[in-house]
């Protein structure tokens, strides 16, 4: 059976859910989805990629529309097999978490002068990490740390450097948007929740400073 759903206007990671929810069903073999942004394509993506599923967009009218079908045995992984899979595939790996744009918190030097040094801390600590040999999967940045994503950001340069080394930098597109950053942020690198959430389970090790 192809499900069609209409996914336009809704924030993330509504679209990523709704279609999920669709895509478990065991009689759903194909989902045609239509989205308003690259971003959400982008997360539909992750989604079928994270599943083992067959996907294709195409933009037309204004608007893009994406379809993700199941293969011949109709089958899709559950989310712990999902998990086991990406821990065989090596990709469970060490994961950094980032939900603040500052290292911890201080409180003898008044709180002004306690953000700058925590931010300063921040990147040590990313530099660190850099030039640690330690292999890192993926650094994750939701709420405020998504400000590190900023081009003006004092963060820029060790997250272009651990991105060249192969580390996957992703930003949950909510808070983007909610700070004012998502159109000065790459869209391959905006995420969703959901992924997010996916990243934190399969992981072996979660680092959050």
């Amino acid at each position: 059976m192809k499900k069609q759903l209409d996914l336009r206007g809704l924030t993330c990671p509504e679209p990523v859910l709704k279609t999920k929810k669709v895509v478990d069903q065991a009689d759903v073999k194909e989902v045609e989805a239509l989205v308003d942004s690259e971003v959400s394509v982008q997360n539909l993506a992750r989604l079928a990629r994270s599943q083992n599923l067959h996907f294709q967009s195409s933009r037309e009218n204004g608007h893009h529309k994406v379809l993700i079908s199941k293969d011949q045995t109709g089958t899709v992984q559950t989310q712990s097999e999902t998990a086991a899979a990406a821990t065989r595939d090596g990709a469970g790996g060490t994961i950094i978490f980032i939900s603040k744009d500052s290292f911890g918190q201080g409180n003898s030097a008044g709180p002004e002068k306690d953000h700058d040094f925590s931010l300063y801390l921040l990147n040590v600590f990313l530099q660190t990490v850099h030039q640690s040999g330690h292999e890192v999967r993926a650094v994750l940045l939701a709420n405020s740390g998504v400000k590190l994503m900023d081009p003006q950001s004092p963060h820029q340069q060790v997250l272009s450097d651990l991105a060249r080394g192969g580390v996957e930098v992703l930003a949950c597109g909510l808070c983007l948007d909610y700070y004012g950053l998502k159109e000065k942020v790459k869209t391959e690198q905006i995420t969703n929740m959901f992924a997010i959430c996916e990243y934190l389970f399969a992981a072996d090790k979660v680092l959050s400073p």
